[in-house]
């Protein structure tokens, strides 16, 4: 008979109401380390590494950071060699310099957003600081909380899977094939989904594309408009275009169009995702000839392990988004607390676009409510009306000892969408100015969500668990 493996806070039975709203939901969930490309050339470089630095993570994600969440690009860019085991060609100095030009030209038509690095190589690079730092095995040892002596333990792996760390332990410590088969499931569920986002910013202000953009369209004017003027020579004095009076009330629209148009900031943000390696020939080793514990400290099996080159960091890809935020607050902000509310928004952004175009990044998602079909996440995962979502159950396979998730059905997102993006205090997520109905009058404003609503179905009760699907 199958029995539904609970891995949550508070006891889940058949007799739960649909109603029910649980506390706190505990499940299993991907770990992540996230770091930042910290290019020091960029605009405001130095209030994006500290608001990187100090956001938390996802909450959909464990926190599994190292001590170290930046590193500079420069000491790690590739040797020709290295391009060229790419498969690149070395540039020669003739179209590196036809290249800054061509550079300097977008910077002038794009008012600034244009990458300092050469982000041609850049997962490259990535890699290349993740290999010379050993981040991958330093991974490991934080899921195993190894001790200074080099002695592991499983208590941080039974905390976040709700195992028995002390049974897991003793398992372990047999070095066994059945010993190291009953705590396989905790490396399937948890350890192999440890992630790396490498993150790289950039940032403008939205004044500086405008004036760019508009420049470039009164350089095009002026050449139409000399050529318009030649053909009306002898009909407009002097020849050239006419002029049509400016009023007053035409003046101040175009002001006011243009203070729209250019308040705010705009970050660009580029994510680059990596997964850790944990397969079972991984996971072998690391368990026969590298774990110990506080009972059996190997000097060995230590230096074994800190000169270890097993463990591994796989590039799956990136994903970019753009965040911006406006003057029309309520109230004042320095310019450091706008550039910090992008810099959050866009990082958050990128990591929803992680999740939406590769299936091994998407995150579950525990049910928050079954009528209706309410759950915590929203605008900050990138959610928007009609999203599709599978309703899962976990289980225990009772034949593998593993953790399976059975379907159940399917939902979508109605319109009531949480906007938990980040806000500055006292302002709303992403505060605009008010929405015109055709006569020019405000709209009423739009209903505010504590949790996004789901239809299609009403069997699923709180603590299932939801992933999207497209």
């Amino acid at each position: 008979m199958k029995q539904l493996f609970l891995f949550v806070a508070i006891a889940l039975t058949a007799s739960m109401s649909a109603q029910d709203k649980p506390k706190e939901i505990k499940y299993r969930r991907s770990s992540l380390h996230s770091i930042m490309v910290d290019d020091a050339k960029l605009p405001n470089a130095k209030v994006i590494k500290e608001v990187f630095t100090k956001q938390p993570l996802p909450d959909k994600y464990n926190d599994h950071s190292l001590a170290s969440r930046s590193f500079a690009p420069d000491k790690y860019l590739l040797t020709a060699a290295e391009k060229t085991a790419l498969g690149a060609k070395t540039e020669g100095k003739a179209a590196g310099k036809m290249k800054g030009m061509a550079k300097g030209a977008a910077a002038g038509a794009t008012g600034g957003l244009v990458d300092t690095t050469d982000a041609k190589y850049l997962p490259q690079v990535i890699e290349k600081y993740l290999v010379a730092n050993n981040v991958a095995r330093d991974l490991v040892a934080k899921w195993f909380n190894r001790g200074a002596n080099g002695a592991f333990n499983m208590n941080l792996i039974g905390e976040r899977g709700s195992y028995d760390a002390t049974a897991m332990q003793v398992n372990a410590a047999k070095g066994s094939v059945r010993g190291v088969a009953s705590i396989a499931d905790a490396g399937v569920e948890l350890i192999g989904n440890t992630f790396v986002v490498a993150t790289r910013f950039n940032y403008v202000s939205k004044k500086e594309i405008y004036d760019a953009a508009q420049a470039a369209l009164a350089a095009a004017a002026a050449v139409a408009g000399g050529a318009a003027g030649g053909k009306l020579k002898g009909k407009v004095p002097g020849g050239g275009v006419p002029n049509i009076p400016v009023t007053p009330e035409m003046q101040a629209a175009k002001d006011a169009a243009y203070k729209k148009a250019t308040e705010g900031y705009i970050v660009q943000c580029t994510s680059y995702l990596y997964q850790l390696v944990w397969n079972d020939s991984v996971e072998a080793v690391f368990y026969n000839d590298l774990w110990m514990d506080d009972s059996k400290i190997d000097a060995k099996r230590k230096e074994a392990f800190d000169n270890s080159k097993l463990f591994s960091l796989k590039y799956i890809g990136d994903g970019k988004a753009l965040a911006n935020v406006p003057l029309s607050l309520k109230k004042k902000r320095t310019d450091e607390e706008l550039i910090a509310a992008a810099t959050q928004n866009a990082s958050d952004a990128a990591i929803a676009k992680l999740q939406r175009d590769y299936e091994v990044f998407k995150t579950k998602t525990p049910l928050y409510s079954g009528n209706p079909i309410t759950a915590k996440i929203g605008m900050k995962e990138g959610l928007e009306s009609g999203d599709k979502f599978e309703v899962l159950e976990q289980q225990l396979d009772e034949k593998t000892g593993k953790t399976k998730y059975v379907s159940k059905g399917k939902i979508k997102v109605t319109d009531a969408i949480w906007d938990n993006r980040f806000a500055l205090e006292g302002e709303a997520p992403e505060a605009e100015t008010p929405a015109m109905d055709k006569d020019g009058k405000p709209l009423p404003p739009k209903p505010v969500y504590t949790e996004t609503t789901f239809k299609g179905g009403s069997k699923f009760y709180p603590g299932m668990l939801i992933r999207q699907i497209k």
